[in-house]
């Protein structure tokens, strides 16, 4: 082994009175990491030292799965600056076209206000990120070249996303886009709102799709567009999904339009995203009648994610770089209290991993999974996702990237 991290809880199964959940039970663990994955989980008292690897001791905190930020734009927070409100824009093109100057006027450089950002999520458990960066010809590759230069430094896991904010027909991005996909750096493509911003969704989407198979990357579009715009393209990517053999690595974020459908339209759009894989991301708005119905998709078996998405940039003021603050706002809205439901919706933040499942049975930490995990105070799932447990220390396959007392594996 590399490390033995031990004296750590894992949960097991529920504690019920009759059929109410009211807790978890847990053991005492000793889990085994080499090679950035999980190669042991033993009980403490199966446990020998290891003379030849390094001990961390997990103090008997609770072990969950580390938490997955999947929306996030490191290129456009202006953390680390002075306070300003949003600026007035008159149209969403305003907003964009003014956003790329006052960005560049900032007296902090892209790579520390993408620092602030990424000092702003750790503390809460974010492991890995997924960021959209903007790739137009207001920045060219500026935006892309830093942001790649700086997480190819860092120690979390990271995905960056190829962000045609202005449109990829509209702003002519296709050769930016190929440009930096030939870096071999991004990992999807992304896109706004085809039917709007580029007023031919389909050539749009058509584009979208060839590069990405084309290059071999995931996709993920930002759609707010509703009723017949947002219906529309929603359906035209579900079936170039499938004519590209793209289950599984598509994705939608915000996907507003999803609330637009009705009766048997609704009922074989949600089962089509669920089929063919494609993931819903959300930033948890609390406009009226914005939200997707996200408990309504899990229950077709549609994959659902939550991410922060605009955190003190030039569209929003507002935001604190927490994903549990953003998981608590869909508990609330979604009226999610029981254990059960508490503990599955964990999997909301970290890409589908949760301990135990509804019916009981222990599904992580397992042998094979990658060494990915956060050490925190909190009793169970359950309470870490109600009450914002605090975290203590992260690990990105196996090495310590966050704690409160900035230690690391040390041989005991």
């Amino acid at each position: 082994m590399d490390v033995w991290l031990i004296n750590v809880l894992i949960e097991t199964t529920y504690l019920k009175q009759d059929d109410w959940a009211y807790d978890t039970q847990k053991q005492a663990s000793a889990i085994g990491i080499k090679d950035g994955t999980i190669a042991a989980v033993l009980p403490m008292d199966q446990w020998i030292e290891d003379q030849n690897a390094k001990i961390l001791d997990g103090k008997n905190q609770l072990l969950l799965p580390g938490l997955v930020e999947k929306h996030c734009h490191l290129d456009k927070s202006k953390l680390g600056t002075a306070w300003r409100p949003v600026t007035p824009a008159a149209s969403l093109v305003e907003r964009f076209e003014s956003e790329i100057p006052q960005l560049d006027a900032l007296p902090l450089s892209i790579e520390d206000r993408a620092e602030a950002l990424i000092d702003a999520e750790l503390p809460h458990g974010t492991i890995f990120f997924r960021s959209h960066i903007d790739i137009e010809p207001m920045t060219e590759l500026r935006y892309f070249d830093a942001i790649a230069g700086l997480v190819a430094q860092k120690s979390f896991g990271s995905e960056l996303v190829l962000f045609p904010q202005h449109g990829l027909l509209r702003s002519q991005a296709k050769p930016l886009i190929e440009a930096a996909l030939a870096t071999g750096k991004a990992a999807l493509i992304g896109g706004v709102d085809p039917y709007t911003l580029d007023e031919d969704y389909k050539a749009s989407l058509k584009q979208t799709f060839e590069l990405a198979t084309k290059h071999h990357t995931g996709i993920d579009i930002h759609l707010h567009d509703r009723q017949d715009a947002g219906r529309a393209t929603i359906k035209e990517i579900i079936r170039l999904t499938n004519v590209h053999g793209l289950e599984g690595n598509v994705s939608i974020s915000h996907a507003f339009g999803l609330n637009d459908f009705e009766g048997k339209e609704r009922a074989q759009v949600f089962k089509a995203l669920a089929d063919l894989n494609i993931h819903i991301i959300s930033s948890i708005p609390l406009s009226p009648h914005t939200i997707p119905p996200l408990k309504e998709l899990q229950s077709y078996g549609v994959k659902v994610h939550i991410g922060c998405d605009n955190v003190y940039d030039s569209w929003s003021s507002l935001g604190d770089g927490s994903l549990q603050e953003k998981l608590v706002r869909y508990l609330e809205i979604f009226g999610i209290n029981t254990q059960e439901a508490l503990t599955e919706a964990l999997g909301l933040v970290t890409d589908g991993k949760v301990t135990i499942d509804q019916t009981g049975l222990q599904q992580w930490p397992k042998v094979g999974d990658e060494a990915n995990f956060v050490l925190t105070t909190a009793t169970s799932s359950a309470a870490f996702v109600a009450r914002k447990g605090v975290v203590s220390k992260s690990f990105y396959r196996g090495k310590v990237i966050w704690s409160t007392s900035n230690e690391s594996p040390s041989p005991k």
